[in-house]
């Protein structure tokens, strides 16, 4: 029998409809991709993008550049109306904030392949920038992301992640904080960390805890095998986040991407970290958290023309495949 869920902190239903599942075999998606010669990839150690690096937030296995084709630009100046053209009747903008490319220095690994190591030094560099694009920057809001494989959105194999830095708030995110506001007000706690409290009391959909962190598959899950990672203190921005803090959260994303890898050899994927918006000054109901979306079903007509999702396996069956 399929049910309606509602997702506590965007206020969004899904359907979960497990008669409609499939094994886990049959989401593994085929890795027919080619990776590029490491002397031919434009993101190696010594190569033209390398020679444009932020030199300041270079690690021993991490450097940052600036996106070659970027969607957000940091001077309001070189954005152009002239190819679309002004419209009165409706809004619009210069596309202002950043977007950073954050590149992985060995482009034989893979993120599945990650050392605790790497993990950390990407977060840390994360953090650092987000931090950078928050307070030199003044953005609204900022994104990292991650692209795992083709299907994923990985235009180029050599692993990287990227930062968005926008001049405004995406609407999922702002959803975010309306709902976790009034949620707040109703019932005087942080709905975050309500549910984190209830995941770890119940532990069905548990996947992965340690001394800073819980990852869980979700209640009200888009599609299968997402998974929400959290800090178990309240912490509202991943900016304010520690030394230690990160070193947890590198050890159980490498825990939860290795189950994941376990479970659906490889599968392709997307990882997002939410955090606390610039404009949003009280930070008592909301909490930075890090997803992680496996792509590996398709949309259909009903989930792309109204935005609701049909999520063919439940969490609590995708948390069995994860953890046995």
């Amino acid at each position: 029998m399929p049910q309606l869920r509602q997702n506590i902190i965007t206020g969004d239903w899904v359907v979960i409809a497990p008669q409609r599942s499939k094994r886990p075999s049959d989401y593994v998606t085929k890795n027919e991709e080619k990776s590029e010669a490491t002397k031919a990839c434009v993101f190696e150690v010594g190569g033209e993008a390398y020679q444009k690096r932020y030199q300041d937030f270079e690690t021993d296995h991490i450097f940052v550049i600036g996106n070659k084709y970027p969607a957000f630009v940091t001077d309001a100046n070189v954005c152009s109306v002239r190819s679309y053209g002004v419209e009165d009747f409706y809004s619009a903008q210069p596309s202002v904030g950043g977007h950073d490319v954050v590149i992985v220095k060995d482009h034989d690994i893979a993120l599945n392949t990650f050392s605790e190591q790497v993990w950390f030094e990407l977060f840390e560099v994360t953090r650092r920038r987000v931090e950078y694009f928050q307070e030199v920057c003044n953005v609204a809001s900022t994104i990292p992301l991650y692209n795992h494989r083709k299907k994923a959105g990985a235009s180029i194999s050599h692993p990287h992640a990227q930062i968005l830095a926008a001049n405004v708030v995406p609407s999922l995110v702002q959803r975010e904080l309306d709902h976790t506001e009034s949620y707040f007000k109703k019932n005087g706690s942080c709905p975050f960390c309500d549910m984190i409290e209830h995941e770890l009391e119940s532990k069905i959909r548990l996947v992965a805890e340690n001394k800073s962190f819980v990852a869980f598959t979700v209640y009200a899950a888009r599609f299968p095998f997402e998974i929400w990672i959290l800090p178990k203190n309240h912490q509202a921005g991943f900016e304010k986040a520690s030394q230690e803090d990160l070193r947890n959260l590198a050890e159980i994303m490498k825990s939860v991407i290795g189950k994941l890898d376990k479970a659906l050899d490889n599968p392709p994927l997307n990882y997002f970290i939410h955090t606390l918006p610039n404009s949003c000054e009280d930070p008592s109901y909301y909490h930075w958290h890090l997803e992680i979306a496996p792509r590996v079903s398709d949309f259909g007509g009903f989930e792309t023309g109204v935005e609701m999702f049909i999520d063919v396996m439940s969490p609590e069956e995708a948390v069995g495949y994860l953890t046995k």
